[in-house]
C-alpha cells in the first residue's frame, strides 16, 4: 500500500512540473504556478528531485523506471531552460 502511494506522489509532482514548464499566467490555474515560481526559481528541481525519490520507493518494475527517467528529462529541460535564460539572454 506504501508503495501505491510513494508512485501516486512521483506522478503528481511530475504532473506539477509538467504545468510548470508550460506556464501560461492567462490561464485558471497560473496564479497557483505563478507562486510557485515566486518560492524560488529552483522549485522545478526540488519537485522532479522529489518525484524521483518518490518514484524509486515506489511500485517496483516498468512503473518505477518510466517514473524516474520523466522526473529526470523534465529536471534537464528546466536546467536546459535556466541555462538559457541566464547565460543566453546577457548583454554583450
Amino acid at each position: 500500500m506504501r508503495r501505491n502511494i510513494f508512485s501516486a506522489i512521483s506522478i503528481f509532482l511530475l504532473m506539477i512540473a509538467f504545468f510548470m514548464f508550460g506556464d501560461d499566467s492567462s490561464i485558471w490555474y497560473g496564479s497557483f504556478f505563478k507562486f510557485l515560481y515566486d518560492l524560488s526559481i529552483f522549485t522545478p528541481f526540488i519537485l522532479g528531485g522529489l518525484g524521483v525519490i518518490s518514484a524509486i520507493l515506489g511500485i517496483k518494475g516498468d512503473i518505477r523506471m518510466i517514473l524516474i527517467v520523466l522526473n529526470a528529462f523534465l529536471m534537464f529541460l528546466f536546467l536546459g531552460a535556466y541555462l538559457i535564460g541566464v547565460y543566453g539572454f546577457q548583454n554583450p
